[in-house]
């Protein structure tokens, strides 16, 4: 993707008013699918701020980011970032090649056969082992791979959420979620980083990365719920590169189907995020 200039960027920025969301999944930005001089884009845009020095550290990890995770082995859309000064505020921007609706991770899981279930958890859950494996020389790096942020195009996996990024340790990250989280600025002083952590740990943990990806699939999938334990179980013991101690911590978080936090429901009432309820694991179906 050949970078932009200030004043594309601003010619870009003022279709988007005429434009329909792309998703509503999203929590920090709501991505809006453009097209300009005949290429398609993804075009998102973040909470404006004050915090100029933040601002520029973002960007500079965001690109640093990006570099570490391909040189991991995980593959990125081609993906800029880039400002829009807003009166006394910068407004960050990422402007990335987009992906066909019928190539997102998400909605390839609620219509696949069991088998083709089966093969974009084992997909995914390789993915988690080469970011695990990949990284374990530097303990200060977060991934997030959830159904939401992936695509499957040409048979391979990308993932394509870059924000916040993540190349800083887990109390560092929770800082800038609650600094660019689009809450009034009274609730977000009140919240304790530490309570981020109930999010945030999906992101520095293994065992946390498999059963985001088993919870989901289960909750988009509640009549095959049991077939996705039992795969998963199966993966993660089978699985040479994990240690018999990550073994038994995975196994144990799923031997019913994995449960969103209350924290993280009301996160998503409060944003309008769409999902699917937690399902019932003595029923196997969801909640009402």
């Amino acid at each position: 993707m050949i970078p932009f200039t200030q004043l594309q960027i601003a010619e870009i920025l003022s279709e988007l008013e005429s434009k329909k969301i792309s998703s509503k999944l999203g929590f920090f930005s709501e991505p809006f699918r453009i097209n300009y001089n005949g290429n398609d884009l993804i075009v998102k845009t973040y909470l404006p701020i004050r915090n100029n020095s933040l601002v520029s550290s973002i960007m500079e990890n965001h690109n640093n980011y990006i570099t570490k995770l391909n040189s991991i082995g995980i593959k990125i859309p081609e993906t800029i970032i880039t400002t829009k000064q807003i009166k006394n505020k910068r407004q960050l921007i990422i402007i990335q090649e987009p992906f066909n609706e019928n190539e997102l991770i998400r909605d390839l899981i609620k219509k696949a056969s069991i088998a083709e279930l089966l093969n974009l958890c084992n997909l995914l859950f390789n993915d988690i082992m080469k970011f695990w494996n990949g990284k374990r020389d530097s303990t200060d790096i977060g991934f997030h791979p959830t159904l939401r942020n992936y695509a499957l195009h040409k048979s391979e996996l990308y993932y394509f959420d870059t924000f916040p990024p993540m190349l800083m340790d887990q109390k560092k990250l929770n800082h800038i979620i609650l600094a660019m989280a689009p809450y009034d600025t009274l609730i977000k002083k009140i919240i304790p980083s530490q309570l981020i952590n109930r999010v945030s740990d999906e992101y520095y943990h293994l065992d946390k990365m498999f059963i985001g990806i088993a919870g989901s699939c289960c909750r988009l999938r509640p009549d095959d719920s049991e077939q996705i334990l039992a795969f998963s179980i199966k993966y993660v013991d089978t699985c040479l590169s994990i240690s018999e101690d990550e073994k038994e911590s995975i196994k144990k978080l799923l031997q019913t189907p994995p449960n969103l936090s209350k924290l993280w429901i009301l996160i998503r009432k409060l944003t309008g995020n769409m999902g699917e309820p937690n399902i019932k694991s003595s029923a196997g179906k969801r909640n009402s």
